[in-house]
């Protein structure tokens, strides 16, 4: 689970915020905090995950980059993160775990990265009300028909979507990928959770596979 297409959306799409405090879950390789460290120069992020392998990765990724000093990479579950951690964050990004019922991979790394199995879609909406600051917002990437389960489920734990970004791979194609800004609602109000969403539709190739003018754009700051 290296380096993808997803990582880059999710970094490029971020908001336009000035987040203090970053929390990226699920950080595999490290490639989302450092896509974060680049573009938001005053931030201080803490990328977890589950996977001890990956945490090494990360950290000599972190390492290795000129922005060693503002990012830390923990091996530990969201779950703990919400119960023992008074820190709250302002910008909380997941690649997470998306295959809810397709057959699992016989690698057991890839079926954590992959499948739902360790962190569900619940406990991953409610560890982060718990650690997201008042004005924070939860930004992250699902295929689609994970993209509508995932929104329900936080709009019962009083969240609202703020931003949404249909990914499609080429014109005429079907969405596959859903980007969501997400932020605490505690009044749970049905007119702000549907009125007050900016909708977005992102082309990644032409007919002739070739990367749209619009994608170009906007992954232009972490592609050469």
């Amino acid at each position: 689970m290296k380096i993808g297409t997803d990582a880059i959306l999710l970094s490029s799409l971020t908001p336009k915020i000035s987040p203090q405090n970053i929390l990226d879950i699920g950080t595999g390789c490290g490639i989302i905090a450092l896509c974060l460290a680049q573009k938001y120069t005053n931030a201080t992020i803490l990328a977890i995950d589950i996977d001890q392998n990956s945490i090494l990765e990360a950290k000599e990724n972190f390492r290795n980059s000129k922005y060693s000093e503002r990012i830390n990479a923990k091996e530990i579950d969201i779950k703990d993160i919400a119960k023992s951690n008074t820190k709250k964050f302002d910008l909380i990004v997941s690649n997470p775990p998306f295959f809810i019922s397709s057959l699992e991979s016989p690698k057991e790394r890839r079926n954590k990265a992959r499948h739902n199995i360790s962190l569900s879609y619940e406990d991953l909406i409610i560890s982060t009300k718990n650690i997201l600051s008042s004005n924070g917002i939860f930004s992250l990437i699902l295929p689609y028909k994970e993209s509508i389960l995932f929104e329900n489920i936080a709009y019962q734990q009083s969240f609202e979507t703020i931003y949404r970004a249909k990914i499609f791979s080429k014109p005429n194609k079907e969405c596959e990928r859903v980007v969501l800004h997400l932020k605490t609602n505690e009044n749970n109000s049905q007119k702000l959770f549907f009125n007050n969403i900016v909708e977005q539709e992102i082309v990644l190739r032409d007919q002739n596979n070739n990367p749209t003018p619009q994608y170009n754009n906007l992954v232009k700051e972490f592609l050469l």
